[in-house]
């Protein structure tokens, strides 16, 4: 019996392995029933993957919970990869309409990414349910990543930023972006306030500027005071998530590893010296996840430290105030911890702490943030960034059915962005050419609902077309396959403000190609954002099989910053609006694994 079971098992492991081989080497825009000639690669990856779901299949058990969980989330990952393959190839969804074979051809492919994906679901979710199961951490190790105490921080934070230096020096004074200057600009008095930036963002940042070039006598210290300021603070803050770690008892070789993560991958020292509102909002979301896990995992070490309510309303509200769509992250904290920690609040003080750190951050951070919009000479920000989806849409439409379009619809459009332009202006991959770039500045509301009728009913008339205006425009979000480096900005350019000294050029193109090494295979999933993606749905699946609560909080601010970028302006080139999900990853997987463990009751 054993031996026909084996014999079943190696049957299913071939032909699944020769399907997700099959995916690999089909083309689903080529309207001819053939696959690419068979390679020797070809069949080495088919003996390969073989040998692979045969182990997962022999050793992996997975009951019918874990199955329920783990095959419809194989299912939607393949079909991201499936919708990826397809717009790097031809910026469409071709295969949807190029006919029969077309279409049968991407049913193929989708199984065999599914198939590859469910399998690699089972190994993930046999490795957590093994560390779930570890009596706790291994004794070898510093003596600082054994137990927690404030030289776990210190040191943390002294080995981040030695590993940092290299980009203090190559990047000096600072990395930016056009919108620094214009921020800074608006302090000094040469361009009006504009709303379009958080305005306590654009107030802290160029105060630090001008205080160090008041200080300092230069611009380029002032850019270097204000790039010390933020990347001390978020060194801080990554050590104490270090810190947080070593009270759930993560083992000190695990604790290594993430310091080199934090040290070397390019997205955080790069992150740490560009002056933009993005490095503040997304280390404030990393220290705010900390300490609501905090809250939930070790409620009693929470409460009995008076400093941890006050950091926490303090990174909440920093959480509101650099990003506009920052309050949308703590009502999703609100609903799904909110009750939990209602729950451990036993009496009266209590409760009005709880209000304290979680419930009042958000209504003074929205309250400062409106309140500041209306102060007198600040322009109110693009109208039109809440239109990039649609936009995009109708940009899409004009080009491809711009026959289709009525005298009238024309005339609606015209009065938003100039139509005339709008297929010409149309970038599949980017919203700003039609957002930004042609949109009418005297548009009003009205215009503005009477442009949405018309889009709702273009997008009725060809849904597909607008399905791919919108994939085109975000589909790297969910795809891992793409290269799309966090880190694109470069250091401040001579300009009115400051200067760089030549051999720090040659020095930045040194660094460049040591940071090459992160966009290689294997190494770039550290800084991949699709992977990231997929790996915080697969650690909600695996939580759940395990029925493992408390973590609903801390994960929906996750979803939430995802769901946001989906419905964003751009991917390609600005990943930074993703950089919460790079952030937090790696401890919300230890925070799952504790909480796993603590209610296997090995804790």
């Amino acid at each position: 019996m054993e031996n026909t079971a084996a014999v079943k098992r190696w049957g299913a492991a071939a032909g699944l392995a020769w399907l997700s081989s099959l995916a690999f080497s089909l083309d689903v825009l080529d309207p001819v029933a053939r696959a690419k000639e068979q390679t020797v690669e070809g069949m080495a990856l088919t003996v390969l993957l073989a040998v692979f779901y045969h182990w997962a299949m022999e050793k992996t058990p997975a009951d019918s919970r874990q199955q329920r969980r783990m095959l419809p989330l194989a299912a939607l990952l393949g079909l991201f990869t499936l919708t990826g393959l397809s717009m790097e190839a031809s910026d469409s969804l071709a295969f949807l309409y190029s006919g029969l074979v077309c279409l049968a051809k991407a049913a193929a492919v989708w199984a065999g990414y599914a198939v590859l994906i469910y399998f690699c679901l089972r190994a993930v979710f046999y490795g957590l349910d093994r560390l779930a199961a570890s009596p706790g951490r291994s004794r070898k190790g510093p003596g600082w990543l054994k137990t927690a105490s404030p030289k776990t921080v210190l040191c943390s934070m002294g080995v981040i930023l030695l590993c940092w230096l290299p980009y203090y020096i190559c990047l000096f004074p600072g990395a930016s972006n056009s919108d620094t200057w214009w921020q800074l600009e608006q302090v000094t008095g040469v361009q009006p306030l504009n709303a379009g930036h958080p305005l306590l963002h654009t107030f802290l940042q160029s105060g630090l500027i001008l205080a160090g070039k008041t200080l300092l006598g230069s611009w380029n210290a002032g850019v270097f005071l204000a790039v010390l300021v933020q990347s001390l603070s978020m060194a801080a803050v990554l050590a104490y998530s270090v810190h947080f770690l070593v009270r759930l008892n993560v083992r000190p070789v695990l604790l290594g590893l993430l310091l080199a993560l934090y040290g070397f991958v390019p997205t955080f020292p790069r992150s740490a010296t560009i002056l933009m509102k993005d490095t503040p909002y997304s280390f404030s979301v990393l220290l705010f996840t900390v300490l609501v896990l905090e809250a939930v995992l070790l409620p009693e070490q929470f409460a009995a430290k008076r400093y941890k309510k006050p950091l926490a309303a303090l990174a909440a509200f920093l959480v509101c105030t650099m990003r506009y769509n920052g309050p949308v992250l703590l009502i999703g904290v609100l609903l799904f911890s909110g009750p939990a920690l209602w729950k451990t609040a036993k009496n009266g003080r209590a409760r009005a702490a709880l209000a304290a750190w979680l419930v009042l951050p958000l209504v003074l951070g929205y309250g400062i943030s409106a309140g500041l919009k209306t102060l007198p000479g600040v322009e109110p920000a693009n109208p039109n960034e809440t239109l990039s989806v649609p936009l995009q849409q109708t940009g899409r439409f004009v080009r491809d059915f711009g026959d289709e379009v009525t005298d009238e619809e024309r005339a609606v459009i015209d009065r938003v962005v100039q139509y005339d332009r709008l297929a010409e202006a149309y970038t599949p991959w980017l919203a700003d050419p039609i957002k930004s770039y042609i949109n009418r500045e005297d548009a009003t509301d009205a215009d503005r609902a009477a442009y949405r009728q018309v889009w709702m009913a273009q997008t009725l008339r060809h849904p597909v077309n607008a399905l791919e205006a919108f994939v085109n425009l975000n589909y790297g979000w969910v795809y891992p396959g793409v290269t799309n480096p966090c880190w694109s900005y470069s250091p401040v350019a001579d300009n009115d403000y400051v200067t760089r000294p030549a051999v720090l050029d040659r020095l930045e193109t040194l660094l460049d190609k040591a940071d090459f090494a992160f966009l290689l295979p294997v190494t770039s999933w550290f800084e991949n954002l699709g992977f990231a993606a997929w790996s915080l749905l697969a650690l909600r699946a695996w939580l759940s099989a395990r029925r493992v609560k408390g973590m609903g909080g801390a994960l929906s601010m996750q979803y939430l910053t995802l769901l946001m970028c989906l419905f964003g302006p751009v991917f390609f080139g600005h990943g930074r609006y993703g950089w919460p999900l790079l952030f937090c990853w790696p401890v919300l997987m230890a925070a799952a694994v504790f909480g796993a463990r603590r209610k296997g009751g090995r804790a």
